[in-house]
């Protein structure tokens, strides 16, 4: 982010289960952090329970305009022209609902307070922050893209799915301003998945993962060899093995 623009301040969210010496190495490193206190509700799913800790965005009244990303979102060009976009911005994905990895919202007391109290009641398809916001924000599916005041929609090009990069056999759909790395177990994190999904290298390059496949060029030879495994084995059923 500081790469893609020094004049929008970024702040790390944590809450009262980082330890003191991961706050630490974070300021070591000059990132601005700000502690904040879990949140969860009795019908969240185990998997995300602490989920609803992201409604306390709303209460940062500190900022006219929050830009919030989930920590498996990346910006590859400056994304600060959608901060104009509305009071609730986010974009929809293969459905009627939308994604709150990547969300645009203006912070006020009145609507802060308003989804604590809705949260424990109102219906959440995922068991989660993102199905309750889908409830909360149900009119949003029907409004236009980036208007100053209202909530609106964000073009996928705000938070692209790499998963559909792959569907559409390695094509972009558009071209992304932010991508989400969606695929459950295949995050970029993790040095197995370098060989076989591309567009992980955006990460290597932004997070100096190189070293974990022993630099850039055996990392992208990695991919090639095993691209051509793939090959071999789609044709597999085509040859007679006696």
């Amino acid at each position: 982010m500081r790469s893609l623009n020094i004049t929008v301040p970024y702040i790390l969210l944590v809450t009262e289960a980082v330890s003191d010496g991961s706050l630490a190495e974070l300021s070591s490193r000059h990132i601005e952090v700000r502690r904040t206190s879990l949140l969860t509700v009795p019908q969240a799913k185990k998997a995300a329970k602490y989920h609803y800790t992201k409604l306390r965005l709303w209460s940062l009244t500190d900022f006219d305009v929050i830009l919030y990303l989930d920590l498996d979102v990346l910006p590859l060009k400056d994304p600060a022209p959608i901060l104009s976009c509305g009071s609730f911005c986010a974009a929809f994905r293969h459905s009627d609902k939308f994604n709150s990895g990547v969300l645009v919202l203006k912070p006020n007391l009145t609507v802060y307070e308003d989804l604590l109290a809705k949260a424990p009641n109102l219906a959440t398809y995922d068991g989660g922050d993102q199905g309750f916001l889908n409830s909360y924000f149900d009119q949003l599916k029907f409004t236009p893209t980036f208007d100053h005041n209202h909530p609106n929609q964000l073009s996928s090009e705000f938070n692209y799915d790499i998963g559909m990069y792959y569907l559409n056999g390695g094509r972009l759909l558009v071209d992304p301003t932010i991508i989400h790395y969606t695929m459950g177990p295949t995050k970029p994190w993790l040095w197995w998945t370098y060989p076989l999904f591309d567009l992980n290298e955006h990460w290597s390059s932004a997070r100096y993962f190189q070293l974990l496949c022993f630099f850039y060029f055996p990392c992208k030879l990695l991919r090639i060899l095993s691209l051509l495994i793939i090959r071999f084995v789609s044709y597999a059923p085509y040859f007679d093995f006696v």
